[in-house]
């Protein structure tokens, strides 16, 4: 197995469309996690910024994703009041201070266990280490787990600290307090 990266514009639309068709795998449509495949076009439909794709170049595979996208204020606050994470509009990374949101992660159950998550969020690291040396400010990262592995990823993974209303099971919304600095040094 040949597992690489393919990222933001990289992506082309085949492999876009691999990736919907896994996410409607991953999480059903009767589930609560459930997005619409269209939904999830309108996200990248004026930027490919954000997207991570774990392929197995042997066979021609996506092995996994992991997909950000990023927020304004008035967003934010409407979600951390209440509203679902299906309403959120990716309004891109701009120069100064942004709003970051880990939206998805996903791994194939035979991928589970490989690099295959250790390669995405490499590249995430070192693409936002990147964005950030240009000029681009990450003010705040928020996520949101949705099942107990969720929850484990982000909390051991990328070192979020769940917010009042997690639930026992770490179902709920994360912070990073740091605005996945730790993360990034980790990763690099």
């Amino acid at each position: 197995m040949k597992l690489s990266i393919l990222m933001n514009d990289k992506i082309n639309q085949n492999w876009f469309e691999k990736m919907l068709e896994m996410d409607r795998r991953i999480f059903p449509a009767e589930g609560n996690d459930y997005l619409e495949p269209d939904y999830i076009r309108s996200l990248y439909k004026q930027v490919k910024e954000g997207l991570f794709f774990c392929v197995d170049e042997d066979i021609n595979r996506l092995a996994g994703y992991f997909t950000v996208i990023f927020l304004d204020e008035k967003q934010r606050d409407e979600y951390l009041n209440g509203s679902h994470f299906s309403t959120l509009l990716n309004k891109g990374m701009k120069k100064g201070k942004n709003i970051l949101y880990l939206y998805t992660l996903a791994v194939e159950e035979d991928y589970r266990g490989t690099a295959c998550m250790k390669l995405m969020g490499k590249a995430f690291a070192r693409w936002l280490d990147t964005k950030i040396q240009e000029g681009y400010e990450v003010s705040e990262v928020y996520a949101e787990a949705v099942s107990e592995d969720g929850a484990r990823s982000l909390k051991n993974g990328f070192g979020m600290t769940p917010m009042r209303g997690a639930d026992e099971k770490g179902i709920g919304h994360y912070v990073s307090d740091d605005q996945l600095k730790s993360y990034i040094i980790k990763m690099l």
